[in-house]
């Protein structure tokens, strides 16, 4: 018979060796916005069917988290639409997006800027494959 003294050592070293390592560590990475630097192949930008199409690679950086989402913001002031991006562990691989884009803007998309945001603010301007 094994001592109750054994027992519970061997559930404490189980608990704080692998279990609370593993919960504690899900819960930190959690959903992250996706810098440019650390996407694996520049993303491609096309105009089709009023929709602006976006390909983007999965990051070199934290290949365990995933893209799972992009989007955008539009400016017509200013004539700029802002893309940003988030990865997560557990995500669906997604590599395609698709953003809807008004029919005014698309006659004149020549005229606007398409910008990556990163996380921390920096702008990073894109262009549309022809």
């Amino acid at each position: 018979m094994i001592p109750i003294k054994h027992l519970l050592y061997r559930t404490y070293k189980l608990f704080f060796i692998v279990i609370l390592p593993s919960v504690l560590s899900a819960c930190t990475i959690g959903e992250q916005g996706v810098f440019y630097a650390e996407i694996s192949k520049k993303p491609i930008l096309r105009i089709q069917n009023n929709k602006l199409r976006i390909e983007v690679h999965n990051s070199n950086v934290n290949s365990a988290q995933l893209i799972y989402e992009v989007n955008a913001t539009i400016n017509q002031e200013e004539k700029v639409i802002n893309l940003k991006a988030k990865q997560a562990i557990n995500k669906d691989y997604l590599e395609n997006f698709e953003i809807d884009i008004p029919q005014s803007i698309i006659k004149t998309i020549n005229l606007w800027t398409i910008n990556w945001v990163d996380p921390d603010g920096t702008i990073i301007t894109l262009e549309i494959d022809k």
